[in-house]
C-alpha cells in the first residue's frame, strides 16, 4: 500500500493549515493485504514484510488511514502499469480518473 506517501501528504496539508479531520481512505485490490495489516497474522512466509505491515497497522489504529477493497478491474491505479485486455476498459478508467475530455 502506498502508506508512506499518504502520511507525506498528509503532514503536508498540516504543514499548509488544512487540517486533517478524517482518515485517508486509500483503495486496495488485494484483499490479502488489506487482512495483513487489520489483523497481524505474520507467518514464516510474511517475515519479511513485517516492518511495513506494523507501520501500515500502526496507521490504521491512529485514525489516519482506511484500507478499502475494490476490484481489480475498477483499481485506477493500475492504469498506467498494468496491461488491459479491451480499449474499452483503458477508456473507462479514462474516464474516471481524468473526468469526460472529449
Amino acid at each position: 500500500m502506498c502508506a508512506a506517501e499518504v502520511l507525506y501528504a498528509r503532514k503536508l496539508c498540516m504543514e499548509l493549515g488544512f487540517t486533517q479531520l478524517h482518515a485517508t481512505t486509500i483503495y486496495e485490490d488485494n484483499a490479502g493485504c488489506i487482512s495483513l495489516a487489520q489483523h497481524m497474522h505474520l507467518r514464516n512466509r510474511s517475515k519479511h514484510i513485517a516492518l511495513r505491515v506494523c507501520f501500515v497497522s500502526a496507521l490504521m489504529e491512529s485514525g489516519q488511514l482506511i484500507p478499502v477493497q475494490c476490484a481489480s478491474a475498477d483499481n485506477i491505479a493500475d492504469l498506467g502499469t498494468a496491461a488491459r485486455a479491451r480499449p474499452a476498459t483503458f477508456k473507462r478508467m479514462k474516464t474516471i480518473m481524468f473526468g469526460d475530455r472529449r
